[in-house]
C-alpha cells in the first residue's frame, strides 16, 4: 500500500504554485488557456490542495512559471515519493499527522527540537518509549505497534546518505522521570551514545533558566533544502498544528535560537546528563 504525499506538504505546494503565478501577474484564465491540459477548474483545485496535485501537471506549471530549478526539483520529487510504499502501511489508525510527520523527517535535512517534559522521539530507547506510549489515553493501534514506529523513525539518523541534522534542547526535568528500573539509566545512556553522532547534538536547558520561548510549550522544526518548505509542528494531548506560513516559521526559528542561547552548552549538558544517569547506577 502507498502512502499519500503528507496533507501539510499538498498545502504547500498548492500556495506555492498560486505565489509563483501571482508573482508572474498572470490571472488564472490566462494561465489555464496557456498550458496544455489545464483548465480553470483544475488549476482552481491544484491551487486550493482540493484534489490529487499529478506530478507531471505540476512540472508544466512550475515550467510555465519559469520556477528556480532547485525549487522545482524539490517539489517535484516529494509528489513522485506518494508512489515509493512507506514503513508505517498497515498502520492506518495512527493519527494522519504523525504519518505525514513520519514522511516529512525521511526528506527533511534538520530537525530542531524543543521538549520539555519528554526525551524527543527520536532519541527514545525502546523500554523509555514503551513507558510513555503505555501511559497514554489512546489504546489503538497496540502499545508494541507504536513503539516500533516510533523506534523505526530513528533510521533516519543513522542512514547512510545525508542522515539527518537533529539538534535536540530538553528540559532538564525530562532527565528524572520516575519509571520502572533501569528504564531511565539506559535513556540516559542512549542520549550520550547519541551525542556521539556528527549530525545530533544535545542540550539540556537547566531548571534554573531564566524565562525563554520554550516556557510556551515544546515544538519541532523541519528544515528542507528550500528554506520556504520549512515547517514547524505544535502538539499537545489532543491537537496537533502544522505551521506552514514561512513568516510564522520564522518565528519559531528564532524561538528556537534563543532557547539555543539560554540553554548549557553542548559539554556543559553533556556533564549533567552523565552525572544523572550516575546517581541511578
Amino acid at each position: 500500500m502507498a502512502v499519500a504525499v503528507p496533507a501539510v506538504r499538498y498545502r504547500r505546494i498548492a500556495a506555492e504554485l498560486r505565489r509563483l503565478r501571482e508573482l508572474k501577474n498572470l490571472s488564472a484564465e490566462e494561465v489555464a488557456a496557456q498550458v496544455d491540459g489545464v483548465n480553470l477548474v483544475k488549476l482552481s483545485r491544484y491551487e486550493n490542495a482540493r484534489v490529487q496535485l499529478k506530478p507531471d501537471v505540476v512540472q508544466k506549471l512550475l515550467d510555465f512559471y519559469e520556477c528556480d530549478p532547485e525549487l522545482k526539483e524539490v517539489l517535484v520529487e516529494i509528489l513522485r515519493d506518494w508512489h515509493r510504499p512507506g514503513w508505517v502501511a498497515g498502520l492506518e489508525q495512527l493519527n494522519p499527522l504523525y504519518h505525514d510527520l513520519i514522511r516529512l523527517e525521511e526528506t527533511a535535512i534538520g530537525n530542531k527540537s524543543y521538549e520539555s517534559a519528554y526525551i524527543p522521539g527520536l532519541l527514545q530507547t525502546r523500554r523509555y518509549a514503551h513507558a510513555i506510549i503505555s501511559s497514554g489515553v489512546f489504546k489503538t493501534p497496540s502499545v508494541e505497534a507504536r513503539v516500533d514506529v516510533r523506534i523505526n523513525r530513528q533510521s533516519v539518523l543513522t542512514r547512510a546518505e545525508n542522515p539527518l541534522k537533529l539538534w535536540a534542547v530538553i528540559h532538564e526535568s525530562a532527565l528524572t522521570m520516575k519509571a520502572a528500573e533501569g528504564v531511565m539509566a539506559d535513556q540516559l545512556d542512549k542520549l550520550i551514545q547519541w551525542s556521539g553522532l556528527p549530525n545530533i547534538s544535545i542540550q539540556v536547558m537547566p531548571a534554573f533558566a531564566p524565562p525563554h520561548p520554550g516556557m510556551n510549550g515544546p515544538f519541532t522544526l523541519l528544515e528542507f533544502r528550500q528554506r520556504d518548505l520549512d515547517l514547524a509542528l505544535l502538539s499537545d494531548m489532543l491537537a496537533s498544528n502544522w505551521v506552514e506560513k514561512p513568516e510564522h516559521v520564522d518565528v519559531y526559528r528564532t524561538a528556537f535560537g534563543e532557547i539555543m542561547a539560554t540553554a548549557l552548552g553542548l559539554d556543559e549538558s553533556l556533564n549533567v546528563i552523565r552525572e544523572k544517569r550516575d546517581q541511578l547506577k
